[in-house]
């Protein structure tokens, strides 16, 4: 599951301690820390100012890759007036509640607050189930999956099957798109890869109807590409279903589509290396599939165009 964590940004950070506590974090891991307060990772490098140089330097060098794959904006007020930053994250697990807060201290003995020192994956606070399940319900799928939605830069869902014509999958496209966009949306690349199978429309079909099945489901100045492959003779299978971006990836394993809650679907975490591995197989020009031409851009006034 993906698990967000409030971490004090300001605990005494010695190099050796914070490379051991930042490792335990990632989309892959299941654990991702929230920026707060929003300028989290200045004050973590203000902290660091006893280490050598070197060190501060790999410190800097671990926090610009943690932007991209550890680290999740929060969106939480941070009042000032509450006397620091724990009585600050104390208070939003009334409001926002983290699924956990690590702090040097805890002089209140709060349940919900770990010791940095006590950081341990055995620690009931520090599990997280890398597979889960999840009703088939197209907001709940999509809730499942928001972290990760909310913090890429491009957003492939990877379906043979997935038909934008059927309202079982508009249903899980319109709740996973609008949170892309309440993230910022209209700078996200949000992708469409499906494969040909016996009951597939031709490409002359989906180009001439897309912008129709797209009303309503594509928020406002967004656009979404379609790409169709064709597996190789010998090649690798188009079987597997996955969300991949470029922060991270999870498997789908029945897909998008949103049969209702009397069923369910697993969802299962990725490793980074995987995740990437799975996305490159996905660009243009391929090496894994074959590209079924043309590649369709649908915009949220209904235009396509070939790209």
């Amino acid at each position: 599951m993906l698990f967000e964590y409030a971490v004090e940004p300001r605990h005494r950070v010695g190099w050796q301690n914070f490379r051991y506590l930042i490792e335990k974090f990632g989309f892959d891991r299941g654990r991702l820390i929230s920026r707060f307060p929003k300028d989290w990772f200045r004050e973590v490098y203000a902290a660091s100012e006893a280490l050598k140089p070197i060190e501060r330097k790999r410190l800097e060098e671990i926090l610009n890759q943690a932007k991209k794959t550890k680290v999740i904006r929060s969106g939480r007020p941070y009042d000032q007036t509450l006397g620091g930053w724990l009585p600050n994250a104390i208070a939003q697990q009334a409001q926002a509640p983290f699924h956990a807060i690590i702090a040097q201290d805890n002089p209140g003995g709060h349940e919900q607050v770990l010791r940095v020192g006590e950081v341990d994956e055995e620690n009931p606070l520090m599990t997280s189930p890398p597979a889960w399940d999840v009703e088939r319900v197209g907001a709940k799928i999509a809730d499942a999956m928001r972290p990760l939605l909310a913090s890429a830069g491009v957003v492939a869902f990877v379906d043979r099957f997935f038909d934008l014509s059927d309202k079982k999958y508009q249903d899980t496209l319109r709740a996973c798109l609008a949170i892309v966009s309440a993230a910022g949306g209209a700078q996200v690349r949000c992708e469409i890869h499906f494969c040909e199978h016996d009951s597939r429309p031709p490409p002359e079909f989906i180009e001439r109807e897309a912008g129709k099945w797209i009303a309503g489901v594509l928020p406002t100045d967004m656009s979404l590409v379609l790409y169709g492959w064709k597996e190789r003779q010998g090649g690798a299978d188009f079987h597997a279903r996955y969300l991949l971006t470029d922060v991270g990836g999870i498997n789908i394993e029945s897909g998008f589509s949103a049969e209702g809650a009397h069923q369910h679907v697993q969802l299962v975490l990725l490793p980074s290396d995987l995740a990437q591995s799975r996305l490159q197989a996905i660009r243009r020009p391929s090496t894994v599939y074959d590209l079924v031409e043309p590649v369709l851009e649908i915009r949220s006034d209904g235009t396509v165009q070939r790209i």
